[in-house]
């Protein structure tokens, strides 16, 4: 099953909070096939700037800040996908007005183009607006404990 991934989910699960241990099932079953998992492009590069802000509060600093930081992105280019945006899908996600948040709305676009029937998310509520017809948004709890075997 296609999954898409905000990049909350991805930040909980690479700095230890929230749901992380949830997540860490959900990144298992995206390593074992038994789901395919997106990000966005954009997700990609906030991913890049939030680790090494992290790695850069934890004390690391380079060269070996920035040989840890390739090794966790490279982990994580191995197991997902990157969506990209086409011309339209940005116009579209920037013009939705159900969106309070311009960012979220770019995330549905792009799970949207992924052909995902499902967006997880760490905060649903950003999303409470948005079309649920076309892709149910669950937090990594609802998403484990419907497709997961041990929630």
């Amino acid at each position: 099953m296609r999954i898409f991934l905000d990049t909350n989910v991805i930040m909980d699960y690479l700095t230890s909070r929230g749901d992380v241990e949830i997540i860490g099932k959900i990144f298992r079953s995206i390593d074992s096939g038994e789901h395919i998992a997106f990000i966005s492009i954009g997700s990609y590069y906030t991913i890049v700037y939030l680790t090494e802000r992290f790695l850069k509060a934890q004390g690391l600093k380079n060269p070996q800040r920035l040989i840890r930081m390739r090794e966790i992105l490279t982990t994580l280019l191995e197991s997902i996908e990157v969506a990209g945006h086409t011309r339209e899908e940005l116009m579209t996600g920037t013009n939705d007005v159900q969106f309070k948040d311009l960012e979220d709305s770019l995330q549905l676009q792009a799970a949207k183009s992924s052909f995902c029937p499902y967006l997880i998310t760490s905060n649903k509520k950003d999303f409470r607006e948005s079309d649920s017809t076309t892709i149910d948004v669950l937090t990594p709890k609802e998403f484990a404990k419907q497709f997961l075997a041990t929630p």
